[in-house]
């Protein structure tokens, strides 16, 4: 199942609805201010023409997902205008998610591809969220006691059902991405692969991009994806996997103004600032243009709820195709904190 509607360029991250992370249950009260947070942030996302939405099943311990599927269920014509996008794989311990009866309740967090967890997992999100079908099933993190072929067996059969229309994966490094690719590929006649992958990245949050260059250089030795040689992005480039970043604007670090910024970050601020005032654009834009103006095919997942953010990030295009070069290695000096070797 193909949802018409393309990706947007920047997609909304739901993390952050549902009433928090508690694991109490929300009062009456609690859930209408729920609703109203989300309402106001997805009217606003689509206003500005985000219309890709992320959520998962353990986000708010299901409350994310029972959120947005308040909303679809109050606007009959929602569903249609939106991009939807779900995670499974994650068991957190404790949630209350699985009941404390369930035979899935788990006293620590563990991930879980196996297929019978998939088919319940997707189940259940797709009545939280009101809705017969997710446009993408994203796996959530890698299960090391689970073959890919298990999950994409489990996969296909949902896509067969109607209830997905294409697998995703999350956090994941080289080799896992190429083995499920392999093995979606394989299962289908090479008909189909994985859709996107998604993975913290930012001006914060640059390890993909630094171990690309930083070979044969001493800084290569802290890079959080060493290991990958850049290899990351460069298989998904190759294979046609979109690339998702979690986490883009990084929490606002650069964005806040040069006077709230913490101290290592003081310098990449002024420079966002000078950009987005010379560029006439948001902060939030140039944060995410250094995202979209690198050759992988990322669309930045913001998981604010503030509706002037959201129209903020919704320039990042804009800000993307008045940027060059000079300004993009300015960032990016900047936010490392040090001249590149």
């Amino acid at each position: 199942m193909n949802n018409a509607l393309e990706p947007s360029a920047v997609a909304l991250g739901t993390a952050g609805w549902g009433g928090g992370w508690g694991v109490e249950p929300l009062d009456d009260g609690a859930w209408a201010e729920a609703e109203r947070v989300a309402s106001d942030a997805l009217a606003a996302a689509l206003e500005a023409g985000i219309t890709t939405v992320d959520t998962a099943d353990i986000y708010a311990h299901g409350r994310s997902e029972q959120t947005l599927g308040r909303l679809l269920a109050a606007d009959s014509g929602l569903r249609e205008r939106i991009r939807l996008q779900t995670k499974c794989g994650i068991m957190i311990g404790g949630s209350p998610l699985y009941g404390v009866d369930s035979a899935a309740a788990v006293e620590s967090t563990r991930y879980h591809g196996g297929a019978d967890h998939v088919r319940r997992a997707v189940t259940d999100s797709l009545e939280r969220l009101h809705t017969d079908h997710v446009d993408t099933l994203i796996i959530h993190r890698p299960d090391p006691l689970t073959r890919p072929e298990e999950t994409v067996e489990a996969y296909l059969e949902l896509a067969s059902a109607g209830s997905v229309g294409s697998l995703g994966l999350s956090n994941m490094g080289v080799a896992w991405v190429r083995r499920f690719d392999d093995a979606l590929r394989a299962a289908t006649g090479g008909e189909e692969g994985i859709a996107c992958l998604q993975i913290e990245l930012g001006l914060h949050h640059r390890g993909l991009v630094e171990s690309a260059v930083l070979v044969n250089h001493p800084d290569s030795a802290d890079r959080a994806v060493v290991g990958e040689a850049g290899g990351l992005a460069e298989l998904c480039a190759e294979r046609g996997i979109a690339l998702q970043a979690w986490g883009s604007l990084g929490q606002g670090r650069y964005t806040r103004g040069t006077e709230q910024a913490a101290d290592q970050d003081r310098e990449a601020a002024a420079v966002v600032a000078e950009i987005a005032g010379r560029l006439e654009v948001s902060g939030e834009a140039v944060v995410l243009a250094w995202l979209l103006k690198l050759p992988w095919r990322i669309q930045p997942v913001v998981g604010t709820v503030n509706p002037d953010r959201l129209r903020a990030a919704a320039q990042a295009p804009v800000a993307a195709d008045r940027m060059d070069s000079l300004d993009w290695y300015r960032l990016w000096t900047a936010a490392r904190g040090a001249p590149l070797p």
